[in-house]
């Protein structure tokens, strides 16, 4: 047989190996857009026209939408693996099994595709995993934009002990997510003025946090969570996803993409970030004077992000999403005036008089109780006015 000939035989033999591959197969490009399916997939994932019509992974997959995949994409989390993804259990309503197993792998380091390889699942499997915990990314998930609450692969491993001194300490390293914290700042910060017997209070709860964040850690072994060094204590960066820095990064590239002019990618990315933004940081700690310098950086970010959606909808010409996105912010910052004037104009623009009028009478009454004056304009100085 010829060598042109014995090439022709393996094409043939990989095809018919991906069509009758008795498990499903899907690849998709680095967007995630599916390229190919073979006929098991579309029987695992009750579509016969995945493959042929434009699908996307995170439809087909239902990626972003929280345990076990958490709110990204499969597509990305296998590129950016050195390793193929551990097996994951996936609820799908579509499927003639109602759940799948679900992995994933970059082709090649070279390859921007990835494979995806799917069995059948029993939705009543109470596992998400085939392996306790996911080696290709962060273990432990940290909601701290709004009420607290912690993940880890197997589902929320929150409670009343976060309400407590453990976590109230994770709280406070949440924080200080950039840095390693000595424990004499700890005990000053809960036991202000204590003397050196505080630092055991620090041990005794750091030891209770990590038997929350991991019960089954054998007893001497290094935390994966809370790491210990020089005398203080970190979260790790690597294995503890928190949603204040993916919020901050959304930003951050979403402005830089905003002020290169690409606006559609900017909204894309400025959109999602506010998703993340449930509430003021650590919300349940309203009190806590070390979360207030935390609190009011994000709040500010969340103030600029708001206030860039709303001048994209502007630019626009959709005057009802920018009058959202500035109604939130000027909640949020009940006495800035230059908001307020704003969601006034856009209100009077829309032909709102009532309501224009309405949060006017609420501005004034406001600040004649706080100020002692009233905003420095009228509301006839936005009638005609640019808003």
């Amino acid at each position: 047989m010829t060598r042109g000939n014995t090439t022709a035989v393996a094409k043939d033999v990989a095809r018919e190996v991906f069509d009758l591959f008795p498990f499903g197969i899907v690849v998709a490009d680095e967007a995630g857009a599916v390229l190919a399916a073979n006929d098991a997939a579309r029987e695992l994932l009750g579509d016969a026209e995945i493959g042929h019509n434009g699908h996307v992974c995170c439809d087909v997959l239902g990626c972003r939408t929280g345990l076990p995949a958490g709110d990204v994409c499969l597509t990305e989390l296998a590129r950016n693996s050195r390793e193929p993804l551990p097996e994951m259990r996936i609820d799908h309503p579509r499927s003639p099994y109602g759940a799948l197993w679900v992995t994933a792998a970059a082709l090649s380091d070279e390859s921007s595709r990835v494979v995806f390889h799917l069995r059948p699942g029993d939705p009543q499997d109470r596992r998400r995993r085939t392996e306790p915990h996911w080696t290709a990314g962060p273990s432990v998930r940290i909601r701290s934009l709004g009420r607290t609450s912690v993940e880890s692969a197997e589902g929320s491993i929150g409670g009343n002990w976060l309400r407590h001194r453990p976590g109230h300490l994770l709280k406070y390293l949440i924080c200080e997510r950039q840095r390693m914290v000595h424990a004499d700042e700890i005990a000053e910060a809960f036991w202000p003025g204590s003397d050196a017997s505080a630092l055991n209070n620090v041990r005794h709860f750091v030891h209770a946090l990590r038997e929350n964040l991991e019960p089954a850690r054998t007893k001497r072994s290094p935390s994966s969570f809370v790491i210990a060094a020089r005398g203080g204590y970190m979260l790790s960066r690597e294995r503890v996803w928190i949603d204040a820095d993916e919020f901050e990064n959304k930003i951050v590239d979403g402005m830089t993409l905003y002020g290169s002019g690409q606006t559609q990618a900017a909204q894309r990315l400025l959109e999602e970030a506010l998703e993340l933004y449930r509430g003021d940081f650590l919300a349940d700690e309203p009190y806590a004077e070390w979360a207030f310098a935390e609190r009011e950086r994000l709040r500010d970010l969340a103030a600029r992000l708001l206030s860039t959606l709303g001048d994209i909808a502007l630019e626009d010409g959709d005057s009802m999403q920018a009058l959202a996105h500035y109604r939130r912010l000027a909640d949020m910052y009940p006495f800035d005036t230059a908001v307020q004037r704003r969601v006034i104009g856009l209100y009077l623009r829309e032909g709102r008089r009532s309501d224009a009028i309405r949060r006017y009478n609420d501005l004034r009454m406001r600040m004649l109780r706080e100020f002692g004056a009233g905003p420095e304009f009228q509301l006839t100085d936005l009638a005609d006015g640019p808003v």
